[in-house]
């Protein structure tokens, strides 16, 4: 039994039910699943009854919430006690990554950590990949200095530096009416089953921009996993709104069935940004980073033009 498994568990109990904690933590319905699964593997006694509405605890699951809820506070405070006395101890600066993993992950950009380190030879960089809400609440609590994060608008105690923005293109199956087409309109995804993965910010950006162009699809299924996303599209013959190089590049090889149309004007552009607190004591040195990582996304993206 993990921390990271009792946190999940939590979740569910509290949310109940397994989509809504999914969509809270930001992971696939799939995933959450599996984890429940090993928890209750490992009492060899189901926690919540599963039924069309939701969960329900099970007497197990009630008095497993009940005496992990301290353990976790402890647990929180401490790991948010030790993050504070290492960036006492040091100049260290911790990444979070909620957004542009492909590319700044710490094998991928080992490069550009190591640039901003040797300008700095006093600082430490420390990165590591987060789910959106975990990020978002890390930053929050002062753990981590800097987190990217996409389709999002910080807080006026926060700093914004956008660093780069990919087009969303829409993802097609063969057969389908518009495979054959040149470009889409978003008038084209009017009365369509339509696989969307995106936060919740987006998600509302989007409705939006179906009120404004009056191009409701018939049926919006959002999904916390980009694969799941491209497997449902191919298995159920839907369309579906991916990210054009981000994501389609990784993906759409292994859906041969697939293909990527991009609209005729631009529509929901996916930015992704560095976002850090105002009162910040190392601003200077956040902002230093973050134009340091603007820079290296727009080379890497020649990179891929070139190739």
């Amino acid at each position: 039994m993990t921390f990271k498994q009792l946190s999940y568990f939590t979740t569910i109990y509290e949310k109940g039910s397994i989509s809504g904690a999914a969509e809270t933590l930001y992971i696939s319905q799939q995933a959450l699943c599996r984890i429940l699964g090993a928890l209750e593997n490992e009492f060899g006694r189901p926690l919540f009854t599963r039924g069309r509405s939701g969960v329900c605890p099970t007497e197990l699951g009630t008095e497993l919430y009940r005496s992990s809820q301290p353990v976790l506070k402890e647990m929180t405070a401490l790991e948010q006690h030790i993050q504070a006395f290492i960036r006492s101890d040091s100049k260290r600066l911790n990444i979070g990554l909620a957004a542009g993993f492909r590319y700044l992950s710490p094998s991928n950009a080992r490069k550009l950590w190591s640039a901003f380190e040797s300008k700095h030879p006093q600082i430490l960089v420390q990165s590591r990949e987060y789910h959106y809400v975990e990020g978002l609440e890390l930053l929050e609590n002062q753990t981590l200095d800097l987190l990217t994060f996409s389709d999002y608008t910080a807080g006026e105690n926060y700093t914004q530096h956008p660093l780069k923005t990919w087009e969303r293109v829409l993802l097609v199956p063969q057969g389908h009416p518009l495979y054959d087409r040149e470009f889409v309109e978003p008038s084209d995804l009017k009365g369509e089953r339509l696989v969307f993965s995106a936060n919740a910010q987006v998600h509302q950006r989007f409705l939006e921009l179906c009120d404004l162009h009056s191009c409701h699809p018939s049926e919006i299924v959002r999904v916390s996993d980009t694969l799941y996303m491209y497997e449902a599209c191919q298995a159920d013959h839907c369309i579906g709104i991916t990210i054009n190089g981000y994501f389609s590049d990784a993906f759409l090889p292994q859906f041969p069935c697939l293909k990527i149309l991009r609209f005729r004007e631009e529509f929901l552009p996916y930015t992704v940004s560095a976002i850090f607190r105002r009162n910040h004591p190392m601003k200077q040195r956040l902002t230093e980073l973050a134009q340091m990582m603007k820079l290296y996304l727009k080379q890497e993206k020649n990179k891929e033009d070139l190739s």
